[in-house]
């Protein structure tokens, strides 16, 4: 039918975007969003931090001793789970400062069953820990199936594996 009444460019152009709409998508890691807290107080405007990035960080912190302990970095991270029957773990390897080449390690285990879909959780690197440690200088994101297998990775421009 769509031969005979429409040009064969069209026809093609029609079904193009079906197709592409039919693939399912995968489970990857999406955005890594670092955001540093450097200072105990609001900024007056929007310069550097945003006001609302650090307002949330150091929402509930009512003395000056809780605002200096949320000092640090975070790490909010974005991946598609398109497998939620499937048990996962999402890895941050990564070296402070003050630790050398010494790979760190942090981690956030997802049982199978949860809910599908955007995940978004946050890496904290605040407090004392951060204070002795020094600051994150490069760091690598794995997504783990529960075999070990790798999904999806992300890291830093200055990660090196070779190390």
């Amino acid at each position: 039918m769509c031969f005979m009444r429409f040009p064969a460019p069209f026809c093609v152009a029609a079904t193009v975007p079906l197709l592409f709409s039919c693939a399912g998508k995968i489970t990857r890691i999406e955005h890594v969003r670092e955001v540093p807290l450097k200072t105990t107080s609001l900024p007056s405007e929007d310069i550097g931090m945003h006001r609302s990035q650090a307002t949330f960080l150091l929402y509930g912190a009512v003395s000056n001793k809780e605002r200096v302990q949320r000092q640090g970095q975070y790490y909010f991270v974005t991946w598609y789970d398109a497998d939620p029957d499937q048990a996962v773990t999402l890895v941050m390897m990564y070296r402070q400062g003050k630790t050398g080449s010494k790979i760190l390690t942090k981690s956030i285990s997802y049982p199978a069953g949860r809910k599908g879909g955007t995940q978004s959780p946050v890496f904290e690197f605040i407090g004392d820990d951060a204070r002795e440690n020094g600051q994150i200088l490069a760091w690598k994101l794995l997504l783990k199936d529960q075999n070990g297998k790798t999904l999806s990775e992300r890291h830093s421009y200055l990660w090196n594996d070779k190390v």
